[in-house]
């Protein structure tokens, strides 16, 4: 098991980054929930570069802001805002999940901690309890 130490270090540095990740929960920038990418597509015209594998890119927008996704065209200052906003979406939502286990291991070096303590308090302190006798007492009243 590791020391006292080592494992308040640990909880420190846990700590910190719990507090930069939360960070990201104040900021008020707004986010989309989505994802900006370039789709390929044939036109169908039959004598275009498309028909022989050169597809046209075009950027869209992957929508899953409502109760289904759908795919939406997205051109020029459109285009640099969603990719702004959905990338913002995106870096929340690791942070979250970061945040998630920083929390269980926070938890783990905190039962940790509490296990040592119990330890040492047992080592130091347990000479001042009687002995356990072997006839155990009865509770029942007579």
């Amino acid at each position: 098991m590791p020391s006292r130490a080592r494992l308040r270090q640990r909880l420190r540095r846990l700590t910190e980054e719990h507090d930069r990740l939360l960070e990201v929960a104040y900021q008020l920038p707004p986010l989309w929930r989505g994802l900006v990418l370039d789709a390929r597509r044939k036109c169908g015209k039959p004598n275009c570069r498309c028909a022989r594998g050169e597809l046209h890119v075009s950027p869209m927008l992957s929508d899953r802001s409502g109760e289904r996704q759908r795919s939406l065209a997205v051109k020029g200052k459109d285009l640099l805002l969603f990719r702004k906003l959905t990338e913002a979406y995106r870096s929340v939502r690791a942070s979250r999940a970061r945040l998630v286990k920083v929390q269980r291991e926070i938890l783990e070096v905190f039962d940790a901690l509490e296990a040592v303590r119990r330890q040492e308090g047992e080592r130091r302190y347990a000479s001042r309890l009687p002995p356990q006798s072997g006839k155990r007492r009865s509770s029942k009243l007579t």
